[in-house]
């Protein structure tokens, strides 16, 4: 990038500390630990020199010499011990004075001590607090301290005891209220279970992970990511990058970063990079992010909620940047995870990240900044074929041709050039098939749950139709291999903003070609044709039909696929009034498919048995609507040549246009009297005859419960 990225404040930045030494940090912690055993030692010795500890302490009255110890009445009955600790802490302290690299960036309470942005009255309550679980010995010690035992193994009295020669109590407690950053960014655990002075006082365990150099365990809901490029580096558009720094920098309205904290969405289609740009905005910031699968959490409500929070703390507290995804897969019965997750994303202390899809509502509120990654132009796409093809040393044979086929984003292309990196050994240095090969795989895995991919598909010569439909469907077919000059070359996408896709109906009563010449079409143009279930898209939870949708849609767009929705009344069915929750519900299924439309820029093609039930509003974001007649003798005579192969063993001159016009008969009808007239000739260990077609139709209009075999079959 040729101009200077500002430092971007909104991602609270900082400086990397240096890789910790474990040798180092673990010597540096034991020593740690002995000044805050001296410091209780201290403690416990003034505690006898008072006689507020020890035998005898009772005096003439119940508790008098204890009474008198926290009035400040007593002293001097252990002096030689108090002098003697005292002496201990200020030998100790003396040398770790005189080590150079106490507390410095290369040692966890130093690195904590940065990043965090805690004052020295912070660190030594944390150290104070931490140390019971870090050494069992000072959990002995504050239990003799405390010599209670229904008081929690550390409170806040505890921690003012320890420290009384070293901060005044009401600092103390100013460091241990909510407000303050210790307990608001989650380092110290205020139990609820008492109130202060006496509820139990922990420290994370992240930090304790920290505290002993170790790696912290952040659950399995996250994943930490650096940035594997720079900026300048990334298939975003200038204009698109250049806002979102402009944005990110903006200054802090509050002197304290963690009250000014940014709220970031950054929408994207799967595969536009998202995630990356992420890395590497944090890194400008000097952090990476720990990326919160919401798939990964719990699926109860208040489980979630629970996870979530300690997730979000967990990676505030090991430096990274929360980023939150895939949020809108996840729903509670009636409720969406997006509006469970709004309190706990509202009270995060520090700057949030959250990936989300260009139509996906985000859990933040007004003023958060908005980052969108476009679909890109086929000719840049090309660019980053071409890019990421040179950085792996890889060759294909058309650039172009894989950019006007996969419509896919930035992100996707460099997974799949790296996996055919990976794969090595490239036929004759063309890494296309490998290439083409993971993108169907990332497609099929997408897809797979919605739809089936259709594996035979019909030709030409297997569809008889009148001229006007033929040249409808070629305009069809044209529409798709013409695009890129039609919009791009020829400037139509500036005066298109909206129904860019290609969308076909297709009606007309059954058997007459519909499905048929959706496998033609995909055949024609090289793509692969899905048949969408709609079973298993439609689903009763709130938002849930919407999402499932969604998915199809993306993955239709990212090329090489043609969306089939068989029997599209039951999804795009005509609106209705407003009567009950389900009717709501349903309109608004309907409403997210007529936006989706308008977005739309794959191929889809819906069949129907009776256009009069779709809504109106649908027919008018079509691109294409057919009407596929009944076919009329003449056509039907065509059907039944068409569908007797010239492999197929005929005895003798068959009578097909006696059937044509005996028989009204659809496309698919004859087809199917032509395969079971086939089986028929089989079983009967012969050619076909003209009685095996009489009575392959016989058998059909039996089979539909038909008297007669007079009629119309459709």
């Amino acid at each position: 990038m040729p101009f200077e990225c500002p430092p971007l404040t909104a991602l609270d930045p900082r400086t990397r500390p240096a890789e910790v030494d474990r040798t180092l940090a673990r010597d540096q912690l034991k020593r740690e630990l002995r000044t805050v055993a001296l410091w209780t030692l201290g403690a416990i010795a003034a505690a006898w020199d008072s006689r507020k500890l020890g035998y005898g302490n009772e005096g003439k009255h119940p508790y008098e010499l204890e009474v008198g110890a926290i009035l400040g009445m007593n002293r001097g009955f252990a002096g030689d011990y108090l002098a003697a600790a005292r002496e201990q802490l200020v030998e100790h302290e003396q040398a770790i004075a005189s080590d150079a690299r106490w507390r410095s960036l290369e040692t966890p309470v130093g690195a904590m001590t940065s990043e965090l942005a805690l004052d020295p009255l912070a660190v030594d309550v944390v150290l104070v607090i931490a140390a019971a679980a870090l050494w069992g010995e000072i959990a002995r010690l504050y239990g003799i301290l405390a010599n209670d035992p229904g008081r929690a193994m550390v409170d806040e009295l505890l921690v003012q005891q320890v420290l009384e020669h070293r901060h005044d109590r009401h600092a103390i407690a100013e460091a241990l209220d909510p407000r303050a950053p210790l307990v608001r960014l989650g380092i110290v655990h205020v139990a609820a279970k008492r109130a202060r002075p006496f509820a139990e006082l922990t420290v994370d365990p992240v930090m304790l992970d920290r505290l002993r150099a170790v790696e912290p365990d952040l659950g399995s809901a996250i994943t930490v990511r650096s940035a594997d490029r720079e900026l300048a580096s990334l298939d975003v558009p200038r204009g698109v990058l250049e806002a979102a720094i402009v944005a990110l920098a903006r200054p802090l309205r509050s002197a304290n970063r963690s009250l000014d904290a940014a709220r970031i969405a950054v929408r994207g289609r799967v595969g536009s990079g998202r995630r990356t740009l992420s890395c590497a905005l944090a890194a400008r910031a000097g952090r990476d992010i720990a990326v919160i699968d919401a798939l990964a959490l719990p699926r109860s409500a208040d489980l979630f909620i629970a996870e979530l929070r300690r997730s979000l703390r967990r990676a505030q507290l090991t430096g990274r940047v929360p980023c939150i995804a895939n949020l809108a897969e996840v729903t509670f019965d009636e409720r969406a995870a997006r509006d469970v997750a709004v309190e706990p994303l509202r009270l995060h202390p520090g700057p949030i990240i959250a990936i989300a899809s260009p139509d996906e509502t985000v859990p933040f509120g007004p003023g958060h900044i908005a980052i969108e990654l476009p679909v890109l132009a086929e000719t840049e796409r090309s660019a980053v074929w071409t890019r990421a093809l040179t950085e792996a040393s890889l060759a294909v044979a058309d650039v172009d041709a894989l950019a006007a086929r996969y419509k896919i984003g930035p992100g996707v292309i460099r997974r799949a050039v790296a996996a055919a990196h990976d794969t090595g050994g490239i036929p004759d240095g063309d890494a296309s098939p490998a290439i083409e090969t993971y993108i169907r795989q990332t497609r099929d895995t997408r897809l797979g749950q919605y739809a089936r991919r259709v594996a035979r598909l019909a030709s030409w010569s297997s569809v008889v139709f009148p001229p006007d439909i033929l040249d409808s469907l070629r305009e069809l077919v044209a529409r798709v291999r013409y695009g890129r000059q039609v919009y791009e070359t020829w400037g139509m996408n500036r005066t298109m903003a909206t129904s860019r896709g290609l969308t076909a109906l297709f009606q007309g009563p059954p058997g007459t070609g519909k499905t048929l010449v959706a496998g033609v079409i995909a055949r024609e143009l090289g793509l692969d044709l899905y048949q969408v279930d709609l079973s298993k898209v439609m689903s009763k939870w709130i938002g849930e039909t919407e999402r499932n949708l969604a998915t199809i849609f993306d993955a239709a767009e990212d090329g090489q696929v043609i969306l089939l929705f068989d029997e599209a009344d039951s999804l795009f069915a005509k609106r209705t009034e407003v009567r009950s929750s389900n009717d709501r519900y349903a309109n608004l299924e309907v409403n997210y498919l007529l936006q989706r439309l308008d977005s739309f820029e794959g191929i889809a093609i819906l069949t129907t048995n009776s256009g009069t039930s779709i809504d109106q509003a649908f027919k008018r974001r079509l691109s294409f609507r057919l009407s596929f007649p009944f076919p009329d003798e003449e056509t039907r005579e065509q059907l039944w040549r068409a569908h007797l192969p010239p492999e197929l063993p005929i005895a003798g001159p068959l009578a097909l246009e006696t059937l044509a016009h005996k028989y009204q008969l659809s496309g698919g009808y004859i087809r199917n009297a032509c395969l079971r007239a086939a089986f028929l000739a089989a079983q009967d260990e012969t050619s076909l005859h003209q009685r095996h077609l009489e009575r392959a139709v016989a058998l059909e209009f039996a089979e539909l419960g038909k008297l007669s075999n007079s009629g119309a079959i459709d």
